[in-house]
Protein backbone atom coordinates (compact mmCIF):
# COMPACT_ATOMS: atom_id res chain seq x y z
CA UNK A 1 0.00 0.00 0.00
CA UNK A 2 2.45 2.41 0.45
CA UNK A 3 3.53 2.30 -2.90
CA UNK A 4 0.05 3.39 -4.14
CA UNK A 5 -0.28 5.93 -1.74
CA UNK A 6 2.96 7.54 -2.93
CA UNK A 7 2.23 7.17 -6.57
CA UNK A 8 -1.32 8.89 -5.70
CA UNK A 9 0.68 11.67 -3.86
CA UNK A 10 3.44 12.54 -6.20
CA UNK A 11 0.40 12.13 -9.67
CA UNK A 12 -2.31 14.15 -7.76
CA UNK A 13 -1.95 16.82 -9.93
CA UNK A 14 -2.70 14.68 -12.99
CA UNK A 15 -5.43 12.91 -11.16
CA UNK A 16 -7.31 15.51 -10.63
CA UNK A 17 -7.66 17.14 -13.97
CA UNK A 18 -10.75 16.82 -15.92
CA UNK A 19 -11.22 13.16 -18.05
CA UNK A 20 -10.40 13.82 -21.60
CA UNK A 21 -13.62 14.79 -24.10
CA UNK A 22 -16.08 12.05 -24.76
CA UNK A 23 -14.70 9.97 -21.83
CA UNK A 24 -18.56 10.02 -20.44
CA UNK A 25 -20.07 8.95 -23.75
CA UNK A 26 -17.39 5.80 -23.76
CA UNK A 27 -18.17 5.17 -20.21
CA UNK A 28 -22.09 4.85 -21.00
CA UNK A 29 -21.92 2.57 -24.05
CA UNK A 30 -19.30 0.28 -21.66
CA UNK A 31 -22.08 0.19 -18.95
CA UNK A 32 -24.80 -0.12 -22.06
CA UNK A 33 -22.79 -3.25 -22.95
CA UNK A 34 -22.32 -4.75 -19.51
CA UNK A 35 -26.27 -4.24 -19.06
CA UNK A 36 -26.52 -5.99 -21.70
CA UNK A 37 -24.48 -9.05 -20.81
CA UNK A 38 -26.22 -9.34 -17.31
CA UNK A 39 -29.99 -10.20 -19.21
CA UNK A 40 -28.90 -12.92 -20.25
CA UNK A 41 -26.77 -13.82 -17.08
CA UNK A 42 -29.87 -12.86 -15.18
CA UNK A 43 -31.19 -16.01 -17.27
CA UNK A 44 -29.06 -18.40 -16.16
CA UNK A 45 -30.72 -19.80 -13.10
CA UNK A 46 -33.74 -20.26 -14.99
CA UNK A 47 -32.04 -22.33 -17.77
CA UNK A 48 -30.59 -24.63 -14.67
CA UNK A 49 -33.66 -25.34 -13.78
CA UNK A 50 -35.13 -26.06 -17.45
CA UNK A 51 -32.10 -28.54 -17.44
CA UNK A 52 -32.75 -30.14 -14.12
CA UNK A 53 -36.70 -30.49 -15.51
CA UNK A 54 -35.33 -31.92 -18.63
CA UNK A 55 -33.45 -34.12 -17.28
CA UNK A 56 -35.47 -35.70 -14.63
CA UNK A 57 -38.28 -35.93 -17.65
CA UNK A 58 -35.99 -37.93 -19.30
CA UNK A 59 -34.06 -40.18 -16.90
CA UNK A 60 -38.53 -40.74 -15.91
CA UNK A 61 -39.49 -41.67 -19.55
CA UNK A 62 -36.33 -44.06 -19.39
CA UNK A 63 -37.47 -45.82 -16.67
CA UNK A 64 -40.85 -46.35 -17.89
CA UNK A 65 -39.24 -47.59 -21.28
CA UNK A 66 -37.25 -50.29 -19.32
CA UNK A 67 -39.55 -51.30 -17.05
CA UNK A 68 -41.91 -52.53 -19.49
CA UNK A 69 -44.70 -49.99 -18.88
CA UNK A 70 -44.05 -48.27 -22.44
CA UNK A 71 -44.61 -51.23 -25.50
CA UNK A 72 -42.31 -49.39 -27.49
CA UNK A 73 -39.26 -51.08 -25.54
CA UNK A 74 -41.05 -54.33 -25.74
CA UNK A 75 -41.39 -54.05 -29.77
CA UNK A 76 -37.52 -53.05 -30.25
CA UNK A 77 -36.51 -55.58 -28.11
CA UNK A 78 -38.61 -57.85 -30.04
CA UNK A 79 -37.35 -56.97 -33.06
CA UNK A 80 -34.16 -57.81 -32.05
CA UNK A 81 -34.55 -61.27 -31.16
CA UNK A 82 -36.07 -61.59 -34.60
CA UNK A 83 -33.23 -60.35 -36.76
CA UNK A 84 -31.02 -62.21 -34.79
CA UNK A 85 -33.15 -65.48 -35.27
CA UNK A 86 -33.10 -64.70 -38.95
CA UNK A 87 -29.44 -64.65 -39.29
CA UNK A 88 -29.10 -68.18 -37.21
CA UNK A 89 -31.83 -70.05 -39.34
CA UNK A 90 -29.99 -68.93 -42.29
CA UNK A 91 -26.45 -70.19 -40.74
CA UNK A 92 -28.56 -73.49 -39.86
CA UNK A 93 -30.00 -73.88 -43.10
CA UNK A 94 -26.74 -73.52 -45.36
CA UNK A 95 -24.90 -76.09 -42.70
CA UNK A 96 -27.70 -78.63 -42.86
CA UNK A 97 -28.46 -78.18 -46.79
CA UNK A 98 -24.09 -78.72 -46.85
CA UNK A 99 -23.75 -81.63 -44.42
CA UNK A 100 -26.98 -83.34 -46.28
CA UNK A 101 -25.41 -83.02 -49.73
CA UNK A 102 -22.01 -84.31 -48.22
CA UNK A 103 -24.37 -87.21 -46.89
CA UNK A 104 -25.61 -87.67 -50.64
CA UNK A 105 -22.10 -88.15 -51.76
CA UNK A 106 -21.41 -90.74 -49.24
CA UNK A 107 -21.33 -94.93 -50.04
CA UNK A 108 -24.72 -96.55 -48.64
CA UNK A 109 -23.63 -100.64 -47.93
CA UNK A 110 -26.60 -102.78 -49.43
CA UNK A 111 -29.50 -101.35 -52.03
CA UNK A 112 -30.46 -97.77 -51.69
CA UNK A 113 -33.65 -98.40 -49.31
CA UNK A 114 -31.00 -97.37 -46.60
CA UNK A 115 -30.81 -93.92 -47.90
CA UNK A 116 -34.98 -93.95 -48.50
CA UNK A 117 -35.05 -94.61 -44.83
CA UNK A 118 -32.59 -92.07 -43.72
CA UNK A 119 -34.23 -89.17 -45.87
CA UNK A 120 -37.72 -90.44 -44.56
CA UNK A 121 -36.76 -90.00 -41.15
CA UNK A 122 -35.18 -86.51 -41.46
CA UNK A 123 -38.29 -85.18 -43.13
CA UNK A 124 -39.67 -86.54 -40.18
CA UNK A 125 -38.53 -83.70 -38.32
CA UNK A 126 -39.75 -81.15 -40.59
CA UNK A 127 -43.52 -80.68 -39.34
CA UNK A 128 -42.14 -80.11 -35.92
CA UNK A 129 -40.31 -76.90 -37.31
CA UNK A 130 -43.87 -76.09 -39.13
CA UNK A 131 -45.81 -76.21 -36.21
CA UNK A 132 -43.30 -73.85 -34.48
CA UNK A 133 -43.43 -71.63 -37.26
CA UNK A 134 -47.28 -71.74 -36.96
CA UNK A 135 -46.90 -70.57 -33.50
CA UNK A 136 -44.77 -67.95 -34.07
CA UNK A 137 -47.15 -66.11 -36.74
CA UNK A 138 -49.82 -66.10 -33.68
CA UNK A 139 -46.92 -65.26 -30.80
CA UNK A 140 -44.46 -63.24 -32.41
CA UNK A 141 -41.24 -62.27 -31.09
CA UNK A 142 -42.20 -64.92 -28.72
CA UNK A 143 -38.16 -65.81 -27.42
CA UNK A 144 -39.44 -69.32 -26.48
CA UNK A 145 -40.25 -70.26 -29.88
CA UNK A 146 -36.95 -68.84 -31.18
CA UNK A 147 -34.79 -70.70 -29.16
CA UNK A 148 -36.91 -74.23 -29.80
CA UNK A 149 -36.58 -73.48 -33.50
CA UNK A 150 -32.98 -72.75 -33.16
CA UNK A 151 -32.48 -76.33 -31.22
CA UNK A 152 -34.65 -77.97 -33.53
CA UNK A 153 -32.00 -77.07 -36.07
CA UNK A 154 -29.08 -78.08 -33.74
CA UNK A 155 -30.82 -81.33 -33.39
CA UNK A 156 -31.20 -82.18 -36.85
CA UNK A 157 -27.33 -81.09 -37.48
CA UNK A 158 -26.22 -83.26 -34.76
CA UNK A 159 -28.49 -86.31 -35.92
CA UNK A 160 -27.06 -85.67 -39.72
CA UNK A 161 -23.24 -85.40 -38.03
CA UNK A 162 -23.52 -88.70 -36.40
CA UNK A 163 -24.84 -90.37 -39.07
CA UNK A 164 -21.87 -88.94 -41.29
CA UNK A 165 -19.80 -89.68 -38.69
CA UNK A 166 -21.28 -93.92 -38.54
CA UNK A 167 -20.98 -94.16 -42.20
CA UNK A 168 -17.36 -92.88 -42.72
CA UNK A 169 -16.68 -94.89 -40.30
CA UNK A 170 -17.75 -98.39 -41.75
CA UNK A 171 -16.16 -96.73 -45.33
CA UNK A 172 -13.09 -96.64 -43.31
CA UNK A 173 -13.32 -99.96 -41.31
CA UNK A 174 -14.31 -101.72 -44.39
CA UNK A 175 -11.74 -100.11 -46.64
CA UNK A 176 -9.13 -101.65 -44.34
CA UNK A 177 -10.27 -105.09 -43.95
CA UNK A 178 -10.31 -105.31 -47.73
CA UNK A 179 -6.53 -103.93 -47.89
CA UNK A 180 -5.48 -106.46 -44.88
CA UNK A 181 -6.75 -109.58 -46.48
CA UNK A 182 -4.27 -111.40 -48.23
CA UNK A 183 -4.66 -113.08 -51.72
Amino acid sequence: MDELEQFIKNNRELLEKEPPAGHEERFGRRLDRSRRKNIFFGLRPYLRIAGVILLFVLSGLWVLEHSGILPRGEKARRSAYENEYQETELYYTSLVNAKLSSLETMHFFGDSTQKKILHKELSGMDPLYTELQKELQMNPGDERLLQAMTEYYEIKLDVINNIIRQLSALQTKNHTSHETKTM
